[in-house]
């Protein structure tokens, strides 16, 4: 993973998730001084109707649905408003993949490392669930690949590892994962990647 940069949050555009009262007239300040533009909404809140960048939120009565995406999976950076910490809000919380918090009442400072904590949180969960992803997209190609070893071992009388060799080669060379190469293989192209193998290492 890159190197987290301290972002620029000018020009971003973020939503307070809470009843106006003093704090959050004191956060609006805060964020104004960022540059950053705040709408302060409760409850509802809609995603396409009010763009985003991130959320601030009210965690001592947060509730299940209060974000319009699922649980667990923010497409930005959430940031808890907490005076409580009671157990089962800090659970709740939690399981929003919250990225960061900020304690009420809201300081004269904190507010920008906050900001700073919640953005790189939030880039280290996206990055986590790519790797997930990817993983999972691998292990559900397994039989493909399986499969793929099985056709080359049959039509180049091949012990495991040498097919394995080829599929390898030629994945590489057509710049693709093995598990992506592999799905589009049939006996014709084995044929072929066998015979183009046994050429290069001088076989033929």
């Amino acid at each position: 993973m890159s190197v987290f940069r301290t972002p620029n949050f000018r020009g971003d555009k973020a939503v307070i998730l809470h009843r106006r009262d003093d704090n959050i007239r004191r956060l609006e300040r805060h964020l104004d001084r960022l540059g950053i533009e705040s709408t302060v909404a409760w409850p509802d809140f809609n995603l396409e109707n009010t763009p985003a960048d991130m959320v601030f939120f009210d965690g001592d009565n947060g509730y299940d649905g209060l974000f319009p995406w699922q649980k667990g999976t923010p497409p930005i950076p959430l940031i808890a408003l907490i005076s409580s910490e009671a157990p089962g809000r800090l659970e709740w919380m939690l399981s929003q993949a919250t990225s960061a918090h900020l304690i009420k009442p809201i300081q004269s400072s904190g507010v920008f490392s906050t900001l700073v904590i919640a953005y790189a949180n939030f880039a280290n969960l996206q990055h986590n669930h790519a790797q997930i992803k990817t993983l999972e997209t691998r292990i559900s190609k397994r039989p493909v690949v399986f499969r793929a070893l099985l056709m080359i071992m049959e039509c180049g009388h091949l012990e495991d590892e040498a097919a394995f060799a080829i599929l390898r080669s030629a994945a590489m060379n057509d710049r693709k994962s093995i598990e992506d190469f592999a799905t589009n293989l049939d006996r014709n192209k084995v044929n072929t990647l066998i015979k183009n193998f046994s050429v290069d290492k001088g076989m033929a």
